[in-house]
């Protein structure tokens, strides 16, 4: 399954790619201690709690890594049918047995054996293969919106539907994003990719008022102190951190939004944390990291020449940079709150695995472009 690297493939792959994932990796479990210790501390006892499990999680995405860039990425192609197959009984898993478990009013996890994983994180990495095989395939038809752009809406749209059962909209709006960034990028028409984005819009904006949790999510969004304990609470406190770390920050492991002020503060809003104790320079540097990760991704993709490779390194580049804006832009109330990570920096195991799975992918690629250019 694994397979050596051919006579006329350098071992290595992309430096400042593997450089720049190790640097936001080593930036992550810095902030995960710091910003979780209070918490670890009255929840579990143990101030290294959250240390000490996502050391576990990243013992597991560095082997994630290995499998992505061990494998031929050609060798995922064939594979694309069964990993289509297995995702929708993973998601009806979650859904219909009692493996599906319950986090904060999201039946998102499943838990088999004493380990928890979410399907809904693995389904970006299936549907950016099953995408990038499509427009390889019917490259010819991507100027056609019924029979270029329909199937694959209709197939993306079946599993996304399940996502949105869970419910997770964070995700199913983040995943048809880079499905309609990866078609145009692809060769589709603008006009029908701007009209997808409008329906997406509209369609969004009916699911948004059909649950009134969404709807709070929004009007905190838009004048968060109308309600300020309440669904506003969350982004007002966010602020408070960011706002008071000026500079240069009040120093790492300092912060006091994370002293049972600001929810979610060593997962989804870390960021506003990181603004906090290491100020607008230590998030000059984060956003440094993320921007030599993504531009050597989309470098990867502009160069290599096979074009199954070319899908597969654009989608999951751009899967990454659309998760890293949404997450800021929530985090600095310029969207509504969303349950979406910060890759590499957010406490949570499925995340990071698929992250550095994806990263893996990408280096593998990137050893495909040096023999090319070799």
């Amino acid at each position: 399954m694994l397979d050596s690297p051919s006579s006329d493939t350098p071992r290595s792959g992309d430096v400042a790619l593997v450089l720049a994932a190790l640097m936001l990796v080593s930036y992550g479990l810095i902030m995960i201690y710091s910003t979780g210790v209070a918490v670890a501390e009255r929840t579990y006892g143990d101030s290294f709690y959250f240390v000490k499990r996502h050391l576990l999680n990243l013992l597991v995405a560095g082997l994630a890594f290995y499998v992505g860039y061990r494998i031929d990425y050609r060798r995922w192609r064939a594979w694309i049918p069964w990993m289509m197959v297995g995702m929708l009984l993973l998601l009806l898993a979650v859904m219909v047995t009692h493996y599906g478990a319950s986090v904060k009013g999201g039946r998102r996890w499943l838990r088999v054996a004493g380990f928890g994983f979410q399907p809904a994180e693995f389904l970006k990495v299936v549907l950016v293969f099953y995408v990038a095989s499509y427009l390889e395939r019917k490259q010819a038809l991507l100027g056609s919106f019924t029979k270029g752009l329909i199937p694959t809406f209709l197939i993306t749209g079946l599993y996304l539907f399940l996502v949105l059962l869970q419910p997770d909209f964070g995700t199913v709006v983040l995943v048809a994003m880079t499905v309609l960034v990866m078609l145009f990028l692809g060769g589709g028409r603008l006009t029908h990719i701007t009209a997808s984005i409008l329906s997406v819009g509209m369609v969004g904006g009916l699911l948004v008022a059909s649950e009134e949790y969404r709807m709070k999510r929004v009007l905190a969004f838009l004048d968060p102190w109308s309600d300020p304990w309440n669904s506003g609470y969350q982004i007002i406190q966010a602020f408070i951190a960011i706002g008071s770390g000026g500079w240069t920050g009040r120093g790492l492991g300092m912060s006091r939004q994370k002293l049972f002020f600001l929810p979610e503060a060593h997962t989804d809003f870390i960021f506003a944390i990181v603004g906090e104790e290491l100020g607008f320079i230590g998030v000059l540097l984060l956003l440094a990291l993320f921007t030599v990760f993504l531009w050597r991704g989309f470098w990867v993709a502009w160069n290599v020449q096979d074009t199954f490779a070319r899908h597969v390194a654009s989608g999951f580049t751009t899967l990454i940079s659309l998760q890293v804006l949404f997450n800021l832009c929530v985090v600095t109330g310029l969207m509504p709150t969303k349950g979406i990570s910060l890759p590499f920096i957010s406490y949570g195991g499925s995340s990071l695995m698929t992250t550095m799975l994806i990263t893996g992918i990408l280096v593998n690629i990137s050893r495909n472009v040096s023999a090319q250019r070799g």
